[in-house]
């Protein structure tokens, strides 16, 4: 594309202009080819002004820098675009540059704290079975077509996100069901998207160490809702959560409530649970519904009811909606069963807040027979009150804790169990074992027939962050070559 229509309705001032073409349009250096344009954008961490020399080094033609960035010297073959916000400029070239693909896409975003990724699979199911063609940006994957990226941030970033767009425009896809983050909205990386239905799950505390405080963490999320829904868009809100009922009296637009409240457009009357799965009863504008579903959970039941409530907004045929329920065997690292022994029930999810651990034990302890072992840890480099609140619920829920490392980061595991120990009342069912794979294996062999197994907090991540070094790790492969060494001993020893 040349460069006049790439900076179309951009206020920029240039110097040395030259109407080249641009082959590709990038924010990190590493990625910039010869014809490339390079976007220089200020972050948190790290400055992309820092790096225009390696990217004019590595081809690219044409650079778009801050207006009092004044340390790069004239090149007579670089057109250099100066514009008072790189980060506002970013997302009109990049819509530009990819031929605004929003406009062809219906644009679901979800953002909470918890549940978005399940609803994301369950929506892209849902509009599947009922006849579109439907692709996912969040935590676990973008899948693009017939193409599955693993996840970098749930929320890319604007360049990325538009690319994203325009390869499933031409793909044939023609809804996106986004996972928006506090951090993507807050950062402004969704800036210029416009959705046409917008889901708030809930709010519990996570990423404080980031937001500060609850307050902010709410605006950030609310971002979605007040700032990039369509003036036509609907929002659909769980009442049942404090911060939910807040927003749903904040907004003024079209809006669908949900949860168990009598108040809640989509309502849940009543269920049933067992380890095979919840069996309710749906109440939706003055309709009964029976939903039968293979998720466990009281917290999957308000995932369902969101998608169900997403699905109305689009009036969906039901049959097919409800089909797609029946057939949604859920997502990878969320109450995951991990198989290999007919004596215990392991699974792994991702509950690395407290409010997610907490509903994941309540479900299992509410499920088992036997006792309930916990393994899990806390990220090192994250919002650390969290961690003695997390003690505290695996101490009221578990009868077995093994307390472990998750991702530590820079901070010494052994600093970080400690925290946790902090809010860990009953320290008598209680062990510290550092070492994650050691942790695991040990709760498999030490449990007992009937006993069931929450290995918590990574989930679908295949690696483990130790300082700066991401080591190859997957708590579902450990558990079940745990489980698959205890079946060989068990029938050894019946033999």
């Amino acid at each position: 594309m040349n460069l006049r229509e790439i900076l179309s309705g951009i206020d920029f001032r240039c110097a040395n202009f030259q109407d080249v073409d641009i082959r590709g349009i990038t924010i990190n250096s590493n990625q910039v080819l010869k014809g490339y344009m390079f976007i220089a954008l200020k972050g948190e961490e790290r400055d992309g002004h820092d790096f225009i020399y390696q990217a004019i080094e590595k081809g690219a033609v044409a650079l778009v820098v801050n207006e009092e960035f004044d340390q790069l010297m004239f090149h007579k073959n670089i057109v250099i675009i100066r514009v008072s916000d790189t980060r506002e400029a970013v997302h009109k070239i990049a819509r530009n540059f990819y031929s605004h693909p929003a406009k062809f896409l219906e644009i679901i975003g979800i953002t909470g704290t918890n549940g978005k990724t399940t609803i994301s699979f369950l929506l892209d199911k849902i509009f599947t079975y009922a006849g579109y063609h439907s692709g996912v940006i969040g935590t676990v994957c973008y899948r693009i077509g017939n193409r599955e990226i693993p996840s970098t941030n749930t929320t890319p970033d604007p360049v990325s996100l538009q690319k994203y767009m325009d390869e499933m425009v031409q793909s044939g896809q023609d809804v996106l069901i986004l996972e928006a983050s506090s951090h993507g909205l807050l950062q402004g990386r969704l800036k210029g998207v416009k959705f046409d239905c917008g889901v708030f799950t809930n709010l519990g505390k996570d990423h404080l160490d980031y937001h500060k405080d609850m307050e902010s963490y709410y605006r950030a999320k609310r971002i979605l809702f007040t700032e990039l829904l369509k003036e036509k868009g609907t929002a659909v809100i769980n009442i049942d959560d404090e911060y939910g009922s807040r927003l749903y009296k904040e907004l003024s637009g079209q809006k669908i409530s949900y949860g168990f409240s009598p108040q809640a457009d989509v309502r849940a009357l009543e269920y049933k649970m067992s380890f095979k799965g919840i069996n309710f009863k749906v109440e939706m504008m003055g309709k009964k519904m029976n939903v039968c579903s293979c998720l466990l959970g009281i917290h999957n039941i308000y995932n369902l009811l969101a998608s169900l409530a997403v699905a109305h907004v689009y009036g969906l045929d039901f049959s097919k909606v409800i089909y797609a329920v029946e057939n949604f065997t859920g997502v990878k690292g969320r109450l995951e069963r991990v198989f290999g022994s007919s004596q215990l029930k392991v699974f792994v999810d991702y509950a690395h807040t407290p409010d997610a651990l907490e509903k994941v034990l309540y479900t299992l302890k509410e499920l088992k027979r036997g006792k309930l072992w916990v393994v899990f840890g806390c990220g090192g480099n994250r919002y650390r009150d969290k961690r003695p609140l997390m003690g505290e619920i695996a101490s009221r829920f578990a009868d077995r804790i093994i307390i472990t490392s998750d991702n530590p980061r820079d901070e010494n595991p052994l600093d970080i169990i400690e925290d946790i120990l902090t809010g860990v009342k009953n320290k008598d069912k209680c062990e510290v074992i550092p070492a994650r794979k050691e942790a695991i294996e040990k709760a498999i062999e030490g449990a007992e027939p009937g006993d069931v197994i929450l290995i918590a907090g990574k989930g679908h991540e295949r690696y483990q962050i130790v300082g700066n070094v991401v080591i190859p790790f997957d708590d579902r492969e450990v558990a079940s070559r745990a489980l698959i060494r205890r079946t060989m001993r068990e029938m050894a020893n019946v033999g």
